[in-house]
C-alpha cells in the first residue's frame, strides 16, 4: 500500500514534466514559424540595385535613393580603379536601408554614393596582393585623404627623430625614399634612427615578446648596448618613419599623377618592387613623385602669422630668466 502511495505522485510527476517538454517544443516551433514569417516578409520587401559590379540590398522603399547612389558610386569606381579592374573584381552585396524606416527627401545622394565607393574600394584593394596591404600596415585606401591631413603629415615629418625626415620635408627625394620605406639599405636601423634614439625606441616596443626578447628590450632601454638594442628594433617592432597617412597619400598622388590607367599599371606589374609599381602608376620616374609628394605636404602645412619680434625677444628673455633661477637662484618654496 505505501508503495503504491509513493508511485502515483511520481507516476503524476513525469506526467507533468512530460507535458512540459511538450509545450517547450511548441513554443520552440511556433518561435520558429514567427520568424520564418518575419524572413518571408522582409525578403519580400527587399529589393537590389545594380550598377556595373555593384549590388546594393535595400528595403523597396529607398530602392529609387539607392539605384542613384549605386550609379554615382560605380561612376566613381571606373574613373578611379579602370574599367579592366572593375568589371574583374568580386564586390560583396552592400547592405542600404532601414526596412522599418522611410527614406528622407533631403537624403544626400552623393554622400550615400561615397560610402557604397569607400565599401566597394576597400574590397578592390584586398584583391591586388600583399604588396600594397603590407606597406600600408591593412590601412587600405578606401577614400581619398583630404587637403587637412597633409598638414598631420608634414608634422610627422617634422617632430618625428628619424633620420631622413627633415630632409624629406625640404624636398630631398632620396630622403623621402628612405622615410617611406621604398628604399633602404642593409643597415635599416641606423637608416631611420641615430643610436642616440634607440633607447627610447625600446621604449615604445609592446605587444607579446619572447623572453629573449624582453632581456633585449631591458637592456636597450637601461644601457643602451647596441646589440640589445638591435635585437629588439626590428622591422616587425619599429614602424616606418613617415605614418601610414604619408604612405597613403603617396598612393593617391601617384594615381592621381597617372591619370587614366594609372591603377592598371600600379597593380599589373607582376614581381616589380613597390617603387616602381608606384612609378610605373604615376608615369614618372620615383624621384619625381617623391618631389611632387613632399611639395604637397609642405602646400599643406599650417602657415600662421609670423610673431612680432618683440613677443620672440620677451619669451627668450623669460627663458634666461627661468634658467638663471633653476641653476643659481633660490629654491621655491
Amino acid at each position: 500500500m505505501i508503495a503504491l502511495l509513493w508511485a502515483n505522485p511520481v507516476a503524476a510527476q513525469d506526467q507533468a514534466s512530460a507535458l512540459l517538454r511538450v509545450e517547450a517544443q511548441l513554443d520552440s516551433i511556433g518561435r520558429v514559424a514567427e520568424r520564418r514569417d518575419s524572413v518571408f516578409a522582409a525578403a519580400s520587401r527587399t529589393d537590389t540595385a545594380v550598377a556595373g559590379g555593384l549590388r546594393v540590398a535595400t528595403p523597396r522603399q529607398f530602392r529609387p535613393l539607392a539605384q542613384a547612389a549605386a550609379d554615382q558610386a560605380w561612376a566613381l569606381l571606373v574613373r578611379r580603379f579602370g574599367t579592366s579592374v572593375t568589371s574583374r573584381a568580386t564586390i560583396p552585396v552592400i547592405q542600404f536601408g532601414d526596412a522599418s524606416s522611410a527614406p528622407s527627401p533631403d537624403a544626400d545622394t552623393s554622400e550615400i554614393a561615397r560610402s557604397l565607393e569607400q565599401s566597394a574600394s576597400q574590397a578592390i584593394w584586398r584583391q591586388q596582393g600583399e604588396a600594397f596591404t603590407e606597406w600600408l600596415g591593412g590601412n587600405l585606401s578606401g577614400v581619398e585623404l583630404p587637403a587637412s591631413d597633409r598638414a598631420i603629415i608634414a608634422q610627422e615629418l617634422l617632430r618625428i627623430p628619424a633620420r631622413p625626415n627633415r630632409a624629406c620635408y625640404q624636398g630631398d627625394a632620396a630622403a623621402c625614399a628612405v622615410s617611406l620605406g621604398l628604399r633602404a639599405g642593409p643597415d635599416t636601423l641606423a637608416e631611420w634612427y641615430l643610436p642616440e634614439a634607440w633607447p627610447r625606441l625600446a621604449t615604445m616596443v609592446g605587444g607579446q615578446l619572447s623572453g629573449l626578447e624582453t632581456v633585449s628590450k631591458q637592456q636597450c632601454e637601461q644601457t643602451g648596448d647596441s646589440a640589445a638594442c638591435r635585437a629588439i628594433l626590428t622591422p616587425a617592432h619599429v614602424l616606418l618613419p613617415v605614418s601610414v597617412g604619408g604612405r597613403r597619400f603617396l598612393l593617391q598622388e601617384a594615381l592621381d599623377a597617372g591619370g587614366d590607367g594609372a591603377f592598371e599599371r600600379l597593380t599589373s606589374a607582376g614581381d616589380l618592387a613597390l617603387a616602381d609599381r608606384l612609378s610605373n602608376a604615376a608615369g614618372l620616374p620615383l624621384d619625381s613623385l617623391l618631389s611632387r609628394w613632399s611639395t604637397a605636404i609642405r602646400a599643406g602645412a599650417p602657415h600662421g602669422p609670423a610673431r612680432p619680434a618683440w613677443e620672440l625677444f620677451l619669451a627668450a628673455a623669460w627663458s634666461a630668466l627661468l634658467l638663471a633661477v633653476v641653476l643659481g637662484g633660490p629654491r621655491w618654496r
